[in-house]
């Protein structure tokens, strides 16, 4: 490798000194890509092709989190010809942290669509999955709009696409988010629409509204349908400003200052930044929002901040005042692997102790010593305790 990128040879030994360097890595994979000026293509051979994909799956191996280069990853692999690898790159960042990361997931969508074939219901169930999971995101609007884009282009007599595209548009109408009134203009262009098109307002109008809400509005004398459709949407148009402003006041302590890049791993977030998502948090709590968008929050949350113990010590005591436990034990379980804070293993092992794992929390415990040097005094004390309870059973 040294004779074939000797640039990419000499940081890589430099890496040797200094593994967490996240701008070492970032340089080596630089260099894997520059490949001497020769860059890479289809005619790369494949030992150069190794050092690219080997560079790759190491630093996403230690920066799990780094959202941007699945992407890069995943379109090298495409541009050289690899469909399936490309695809399969993507979904391995779905499926390991970053399963709600909105960033990931358009990539992914557009990805899936500029590939097309005859898969048209397999993309569909792509972004209705998509949707459970960052579908209440305040930036959202350029996930919805490419969700809407497919639903239009793709529509034909027996897939009930125009069916959807109407059911999903009123859907958007009631989350608050960034960029509401791109989704409200289109929502009155449509009813505008409608009132001067009466055979293809009876085609649609059971799209748009409940057959009892479309039943007690007919039975007004004078009065057509889509005006008072018009009306109430309009209401609806007010009640989702007033939310979308007041999440605004949250959201826009969050947006990165001065183009930082928010997925850095070698710096901390500030105390401000830090309590700014605390704040938000406990607001969408206190306000009782779904609990998809407030998990889709703490996700958020653990993406900006994910240095901080107490970032994942907080997600899991979310899922387990709920009484998630499985999730809350997968939440711990990455945090020790990410952080190296004992307080996160203590708190997994009374968790499982709660439910009666012991053999679980003692093994645990005995992993945790194993492979540690220096073994802090309260995970000793929590391997007597756990000692005990099993004596007692």
């Amino acid at each position: 490798m040294s004779l074939i990128n000797k640039q990419w040879s000499r940081i890589s030994t430099e890496l040797i000194q200094d593994p967490q360097n996240l701008e070492l890595w970032q340089s080596l994979i630089e260099a894997a890509e520059w490949n001497e000026k020769r860059g890479i293509n289809k005619s790369t051979s494949e030992e150069e092709l190794n050092i690219l994909r080997t560079t790759y799956n190491s630093f996403l191996e230690k920066f799990p989190f780094q959202f941007k280069y699945w992407i890069r990853y995943a379109e090298w692999e495409f541009k050289l010809g690899n469909t399936s690898t490309a695809e399969q790159i993507y979904l391995r960042g779905l499926s390991t942290q970053l399963s709600h990361c909105i960033e990931l997931w358009i990539s992914y969508l557009n990805f899936k669509i500029n590939t097309i074939n005859d898969n048209i219901l397999e993309i569909l169930q792509k972004f209705e999955i998509a949707r459970s999971l960052i579908g209440f995101h305040f930036f959202g609007f350029e996930f919805y709009e490419l969700y809407l884009s497919f639903l239009d282009n793709y529509k034909n007599d027996s897939n009930e696409f125009e069916k959807k595209y109407y059911i999903l548009l009123r859907i958007i109408l009631e989350i608050p988010i960034y960029h509401y009134g791109i989704f409200y203009k289109k929502w009155f262009d449509l009813i505008d629409k409608l009132l001067k098109d009466e055979k293809l307002a009876r085609q649609i109008v059971r799209y748009i509204a409940p057959a009892n809400e479309i039943a007690t509005l007919e039975s007004k004398k004078n009065t057509s349908i889509f005006i008072e459709l018009k009306k109430r949407f309009t209401d609806a148009y007010i009640a989702t400003q007033y939310h979308s402003f007041e999440l605004y006041e949250f959201e826009k302590k969050l947006l990165p200052k001065n183009n930082k890049n928010t997925q850095q791993d070698n710096d901390l977030r500030s105390r401000q930044e830090l309590d700014a998502w605390m704040s938000y948090i406990e607001y969408l709590e206190i306000k009782q929002y779904p609990t998809k968008f407030i998990e889709l929050v703490y996700y958020r949350f653990l993406y900006n901040a994910r240095n901080y113990p107490q970032t994942w010590s907080k997600f899991a005591d979310y899922y387990i005042y709920h009484g998630k436990f499985n999730k809350a034990k997968k939440i711990l379980t990455d945090g020790i692997k990410f952080v190296d804070d004992y307080k996160l293993l203590i708190k997994l092992v009374d968790l499982e102790i709660f439910l009666k794992n012991y053999q679980r929390a003692i093994n645990l415990l005995i992993s945790y010593i194993q492979y540690s040097s220096n073994v802090p005094i309260p995970i000793r004390d929590k391997v007597h305790q756990v000692k005990q309870l099993i004596g007692q059973e």
